[in-house]
């Protein structure tokens, strides 16, 4: 929230603004108007002039006047003291060089003026006219926001955005104490005390109560204006993440269960090679104590031939940012033991390396086929956990960034931004949207990677879907689409992830393609399977790169392709992977210069589970 509020002027900004340079000048001109033809009115004989100008004149002041009150009410009243002492003045020289002179008429007048002043001032107090650009703010506002009393404790204005987030109307927050915003327990009426006392209460986490409620984990802002006695409160609903902080947090539980629980030695080390976490559960059959490794190295563990060499691996590790796999012998327990090793690099948030991460089992016994296919179990493991840390990690950041940026940039003349700062903010906001997508996709592929998905099947108008997404995605304008499918088609899929499928592969079909851009959307079946095929006419694929395609990440031609286009190389495997899902497939041919042509395979019988 501004800190100059929502209501009331501040003009302690470091200079004046070009709307306010303009505001003076145009209250500056109807004062002088109104102040020259004062003078004019009773300078010019009564009989030279149309007469009913002497009563019209004294209504002139009442433009500054209201102009005043509405864009800086604080100085309404001075203004208007200053106007009419100017208006008495004159009327007062005139009369004294003998002009007519009408007490009760000019002390009406002067109260008129002085009413007036204050009943505008209170009008767009209440009527929510004052400072309009940050009351545009207000009511758009992405943050909850609402206006107390602290005397009566009443809220005594809300935006959409606050009543969206509780499940109430505007209307009915409006007169509602602030205290019943809060949850049971919750002492608000406290928090705005000390908000009173301080000035300011920055970033509270607090539960409110919604209509229905349910209880909203919020983060709370409050300041006292330094002009009125009111509270100005910022709220953001904080719900989503604080539940995905206690998915998070079970998440490391059940980490931490599983690591207690492993057969295997699992450990981090820091560059020095000193072990910062130490769990096995088969230490003890070893004489191991697990506890007093923690602080120790791989000399205390292994002989010093064996630890020489896992050393080298750490610091190749370190040093390179590479995973490394590999089997050593060493003697333990009385015997000589077979061991297979993964070491990994641990970054910290500016992508340097912390520290080694590292698991170790005892494979004495176990065939070399067996061996490889714990391995092979190990890095897929290791790469879906990767792929749900890291786009939890990097999503929670993106959301206030998103929110302020929207905030900015639907009224960045509120905020005096320029032309060349507004498109700034604009390409920031677009790169900020795709590095959602990107999270947003990660995410979705450690899902379907890491646990059993639930398809909602239903039966799905063919036509219907195809017609609706070039309608949302308003493809027809960007391409002519010709669409081969009977109205009377019904296929059994999931609708949203058939939606996703479509929509990629028309919306590539288009964007990889030169005027004049033509894409065939086609149907065709069998006994066992529905095809939908998507042909283009644009760039084509080169054969070296039809075969990892739907690959994560999987760029055909890095350079180029991901700079012209904007690709990430995600969109085309999450499509293969929901049509795994329904037990079917896309495949592709294509030829470099013609054009390509996508082929959705789905069976007629799909399963709920995949």
């Amino acid at each position: 929230m501004p800190s100059e509020g929502f209501y009331f002027f501040n003009d302690n900004r470091g200079g004046l603004s070009e709307q306010d340079l303009i505001r003076i000048w145009v209250i500056a001109s109807f004062v002088l108007i109104s102040v020259l033809v004062t003078i004019y009115a009773f300078s010019v004989p009564l009989g030279d002039i149309y007469a009913p100008l002497m009563f019209l004149f004294p209504q002139l002041y009442y433009i500054p006047i209201v102009l005043v009150s509405i864009w800086y009410p604080r100085y309404g009243l001075q203004c208007t003291v200053l106007l009419v002492a100017a208006f008495l003045a004159i009327t007062a020289y005139y009369t004294y060089l003998g002009s007519a002179f009408d007490p009760f008429v000019t002390g009406v007048n002067a109260a008129m003026y002085l009413w007036v002043v204050a009943a505008t001032t209170l009008m767009a107090k209440e009527g929510g006219l004052l400072n309009i650009k940050y009351w545009n703010i207000f009511r758009n506002a992405d943050a909850g926001m609402f206006l107390c009393d602290p005397e009566s404790g009443e809220i005594l204005d809300a935006n959409p955005k606050l009543a969206g987030i509780l499940g109430y109307s505007v209307d009915e927050l409006k007169g509602m104490p602030a205290q019943a915003l809060w949850e049971r327990g919750e002492d608000g009426s406290a928090l705005l005390g000390e908000c009173l006392d301080g000035g300011a209460v920055a970033e509270r986490k607090t539960r409110f109560l919604g209509k229905s409620g349910t209880v909203v984990t919020t983060q709370l802002t409050c300041t006292k204006n330094a002009d009125e006695p009111i509270i100005e409160c910022t709220v953001i609903d904080i719900s989503g993440q604080e539940k995905e902080k206690a998915t998070l947090e079970a998440s490391k539980d059940r980490l931490q269960n599983l690591v207690n629980s492993s057969l295997d030695l699992i450990f981090m080390q820091d560059p020095e090679g000193r072990f910062l976490q130490f769990h096995w559960a088969k230490a003890r059959e070893f004489d191991i104590d697990a506890e007093a490794m923690v602080g120790r190295t791989t000399f205390d563990l292994f002989p010093a031939a064996v630890a020489e060499e896992l050393k080298l691996h750490a610091e190749g590790v370190m040093q390179g940012g590479s995973t490394v796999t590999t089997t050593f012998k060493a003697a333990m327990g009385g015997s000589e033991r077979l061991f297979s090793l993964i070491l990994g690099p641990v970054f910290d948030a500016d992508g340097g390396t912390l520290g080694v991460i590292g698991t170790m089992r005892d494979v004495t016994g176990m065939t070399l086929e067996e061996r490889n296919l714990i391995q092979m179990e190990r890095e897929l493991d290791r790469w879906r956990n990767f792929i749900n840390t890291a786009a939890h990690e990097l999503r929670t950041p993106l959301q206030p960034i998103l929110g302020y940026l929207h905030m900015i940039l639907e009224d960045p003349s509120s905020f005096a931004l320029d032309s060349e700062t507004t498109k700034l903010l604009n390409l920031c906001l677009e790169n900020v949207e795709r590095e959602r997508r990107v999270v947003d996709r990660m995410l979705e592929l450690g899902i379907m990677d890491s646990c059993k998905v639930h398809l909602n099947i239903s039966d799905i108008d063919l036509r219907q879907l195809v017609t609706t997404l070039i309608r949302i995605g308003g493809y027809d304008t960007k391409a002519e689409l010709i669409l081969e499918i009977s109205p009377d088609v019904s296929i059994a899929g999931d609708r949203d992830r058939m939606f996703h499928v479509i929509d990629g592969l028309i919306a590539n079909a288009i964007q990889y393609n030169s005027d004049p851009k033509k894409v065939w959307i086609t149907y065709e079946e069998n006994g066992e399977n529905h095809y939908v095929r998507v042909r283009d006419n644009g760039i084509g694929i080169v054969p070296g790169a039809l075969g990892s395609i739907f690959e994560p990440f999987y760029l055909a031609d890095m350079d180029n392709l991901s700079r012209q286009y904007g690709r990430m190389g995600l969109g085309l495997s999450i499509a293969q992977r929901y049509m795994e899902m329904h037990g079917g497939r896309i495949t592709v041919s294509s030829e470099v210069g013609v054009g390509s042509v996508f082929t959705i395979r789905i069976p007629k019988e799909v399963s709920h589970e995949a």
